[in-house]
C-alpha cells in the first residue's frame, strides 16, 4: 500500500511541480522582471516530471507547459495571436517538450526495469549465497569425507570429514590443491595399508580411475586399520565429487562372516567346506603344471576313550593343542582344515611324498611328546597319519582324499601312532614308519 502510494504521488509531482513552474515564471513577468524566453525552464520542468513520474506525468507536464507558452507568446490583449518569431519558438515547443517527455520517461523506465533487474539478481545471488554457505556448513558437519573437483582435478571444496579422515591441515586444503596432492599428502603421512614400495603403483591407480570417472565404490584400508569406501560421481560440467565413508564395521562384520564361512570355530583351521574349495584350487594347478602335491590326513588315536574317560571339554582340549601344533609347523602356503570331529588334512603343494611324509613324521613326534593336564595328571595324545601324492593317473581330489584316508585306517590297523603311506599300486596302506601303539 505504501509503494502504492507513493508511486501515485510520484506521477502528480511532476505536473505540480511544473505548474509551480509556470506560476513562478507569471509572477515574475508580472511584478519582478521579464522572462525573456522561459522555454528552457519549460523543458527541465518536463523533463523532472518525466524522470519522477514516468511518460504520463511528463506529457501531462508538457500540456501544461505548452498552455502557458500560448498564452505567454500571444501578443497583448490577443490570446493566441503570434508574431512569427514567437510562433516558431512555440511550434520547437510543441514538438520538442512532448519528445523530451516521452525519451526521459522511456529512459527513466528502462534505468527503472534495469535497476529493479539487478536488484533481484542481487536478492537471487545473495539467496544463492547463503544457500551454498548452509550447504557448505551442512557437508562440513557430516560424517564422511566429500571433495569436489573441477574439470581440471583441483579440489573446489573439501568438508571437515576429508581433512580429518586423512589429517590434512586447513591451510592445505584452503589452498584447493590438485587431486594428487592429496593422495600424495596421504602417501607421505602413511595412511594407506600399502607396502612401501607398492604405494606409489597405489596412488597411480587410484588417480586413472578418478580421471576416468570409475564409478564403482573403491574400499581403502588405512594403516589405522579402519576401512574408507571411496565413490566417485561424475559431475555434468566435469568435475569429480569424491565421497569417503567410513565403512570399517561392516567389513568387520563382512570378514568375521567370512570366518565362520570358512573356518572351524573352535580350532581356527579351515572348515571341511573350504578345504574342499581351496584343495580343488590347488588340483588344477596340478593339473595344469604337473608341480608335485601331497595330503595328509590325521587322527586323534583313541579319541572316543579320551572323551568317554576325561569328559568332551578335554576332548575339545585335545582337538585344539594338536590343531595349534599342525598350524605352528607348517607353512601359509599349506592348506590345514579339521574335516572331521578329531580328524585333520593337511595339504601340502610345491611338496613330494618324502618330504610329506618327513613332515608327518615331526608332527607326530611334536603330538606325542605333548600332553594335556587333567586335574594335575598329563594325559598323552598321539595321532596316526596317512600320507599319499597326487598322480595324474587319479581323476580328481576326492579319490586322493579317499585313497590318503585308507592310508590313515591302515596306519591305525598297524597300532596307531604311526605314518602309514598309500601303495599307488594297489591303493592300499603301506607303514611308512612303525612306532609303538601309545594309548591315551
Amino acid at each position: 500500500m505504501h509503494r502504492l502510494a507513493l508511486s501515485y504521488w510520484r506521477v502528480f509531482l511532476g505536473p505540480l511541480v511544473t505548474v509551480a513552474t509556470v506560476l513562478a515564471i507569471y509572477c515574475s513577468d508580472r511584478y519582478l522582471f521579464t522572462v525573456p524566453n522561459p522555454g528552457a525552464i519549460y523543458f527541465l520542468a518536463v523533463v523532472f516530471a518525466a524522470y519522477i513520474g514516468g511518460v504520463a506525468s511528463g506529457l501531462v507536464s508538457a500540456a501544461i507547459s505548452l498552455g502557458y507558452a500560448a498564452f505567454h507568446f500571444s501578443l497583448p490583449g490577443q490570446y493566441l495571436q503570434f508574431q512569427p518569431d514567437s510562433l516558431a519558438r512555440l511550434y520547437v515547443a510543441a514538438v520538442a517538450t512532448p519528445l523530451i517527455a516521452v525519451m526521459v520517461g522511456v529512459l527513466q523506465a528502462r534505468a527503472k526495469a534495469a535497476l529493479a533487474g539487478e536488484q533481484a539478481a542481487r536478492k537471487r545471488v545473495e539467496a544463492a549465497n547463503g544457500k551454498l554457505l548452509a550447504l557448505r556448513s551442512a557437508l562440513d558437519h557430516v560424517d564422511y569425507g566429500i571433495v569436489l573437483l573441477d574439470r581440471e582435478m583441483r579440489a573446489q571444496f573439501i568438508n571437515g570429514a576429508f581433512r580429518k579422515i586423512w589429517r590434512l591441515p586447513d591451510e592445505v586444503a584452503d589452498r584447493k590443491p590438485a587431486f594428487v596432492g592429496l593422495m600424495y599428502h596421504g602417501r607421505d603421512t602413511k595412511a594407506f595399508a600399502v607396502r612401501p614400495d607398492e604405494v606409489d603403483a597405489f596412488v597411480a591407480e587410484r588417480m586413472a580411475l578418478i580421471r576416468a570417472g570409475d564409478e564403482r565404490p573403491l574400499d581403502l584400508r588405512l594403516a589405522n586399520g579402519e576401512v574408507v569406501c571411496l565413490s566417485c560421481k561424475v559431475l555434468p560440467e566435469g568435475g569429480r565429487m569424491l565421497t569417503y565413508a567410513n565403512v570399517t564395521a561392516r567389513v568387520q562384520l563382512a570378514e568375521e562372516l567370512e570366518q565362520l564361512a570358512t573356518h572351524d570355530a573352535m580350532t581356527g583351521l579351515y572348515n571341511r567346506r573350504q578345504f574342499t574349495t581351496l584343495a580343488e584350487r590347488e588340483w588344477g594347478r596340478f593339473r595344469r603344471y604337473g608341480r608335485p602335491l601331497s595330503l595328509l590326513v590325521a587322527d586323534i588315536d583313541y579319541f572316543k576313550s579320551i572323551n568317554d574317560t576325561y569328559g568332551h571339554d578335554v576332548g575339545d582340549r585335545a582337538i585344539v593343542q594338536v590343531a595349534d601344533i599342525f598350524r605352528s609347523n607348517t607353512r601359509t602356503s599349506d592348506v590345514v582344515a579339521r574335516i572331521g570331529g578329531e580328524e585333520f588334512a593337511l595339504l601340502l603343494p610345491e611338496t613330494g611324498l618324502a618330504d610329506a611324509c618327513a613332515l608327518a613324521e615331526r608332527l607326530r613326534e611334536t603330538v606325542s611328546a605333548c600332553s594335556i593336564i587333567v586335574n594335575g595328571v598329563p594325559v598323552s595324545l598321539t595321532i596316526s597319519i596317512g600320507a599319499s601324492e597326487a598322480r595324474h593317473d587319479i581323476n580328481e581330489i576326492a579319490d586322493l582324499l579317499r585313497q590318503t584316508d585308507s592310508a590313515l585306517y591302515g596306519a591305525k590297523r598297524a597300532g596307531r601312532n604311526r605314518v602309514s603311506v598309500a601303495d599307488p599300486a594297489h591303493t592300499s596302506a603301506r607303514p611308512a614308519i612303525q612306532k609303538p601303539s601309545t594309548a591315551a
